[in-house]
């Protein structure tokens, strides 16, 4: 792999980025060829195996990227999961939905299972660090921990995304409210 701190190769990483944001636009992920991302980006396959395994690579630190650069400051730093950090995981999320579905052609079920999961996995991960942070927790171990913030994560995940799909987009207060008002009240919090 190249040296991430060269600017050279900072720059090679967001032509490539780019490349594949605006191929998604207008092909399925699963047409998108590595020669269409290179092509693209002006750059060779070599170069683009330089920076990346494969297109699922790139598709997972597209997605990481970009919602981690949503994550407000609040959320980062949390030490405890309170109703306005819960609120605020929850709008996050349906917030990350949208912009995601604004830029990709979704007709492709392997990148929306593959983002989902993605998403998944990070909620539980930031959920999991504040729990185990916080005062507010009452979690047995760490196992238990875990299977709580996978749930919790889920719940957010889901809610959010039936949100959108049922053309809610635009009512994320109501969202937001009724979603964790489940959360914490299975919480116990």
């Amino acid at each position: 792999m190249a040296n991430s701190e060269d600017p050279r190769v900072l720059r090679t990483r967001q032509l490539i980025r780019e490349a594949f944001r605006d191929l998604l636009r207008h092909k399925e992920f699963d047409a998108i060829t590595i020669k269409d991302i290179a092509q693209r980006a002006t750059i060779n396959r070599a170069t683009f195996y330089a920076h990346y395994e494969d297109k699922y690579a790139l598709l997972e630190k597209i997605t990481e990227q970009a919602f981690q650069e949503m994550i407000p400051e609040q959320v980062l730093y949390a030490q405890e999961f309170t109703n306005e950090i819960c609120g605020q995981l929850i709008l996050l999320t349906h917030n990350f939905i949208v912009d995601f579905y604004q830029v990709c052609r979704m007709d492709s079920k392997s990148i929306d299972t593959l983002v989902h999961e993605q998403i998944k996995k990070m909620l539980q991960e930031m959920i999991e660090r504040i729990l185990l942070n916080g005062e507010t927790h009452c979690m047995a171990d760490r196992q238990h921990t875990r299977v709580i913030s996978a749930m919790t994560g889920s719940a957010i995940y889901s809610a959010a995304h039936y949100w959108f799909m049922s053309g809610e987009k635009d009512r994320t207060v109501l969202l937001v409210d009724t979603v964790r008002s489940y959360v914490m009240n299975g919480l116990g919090l």
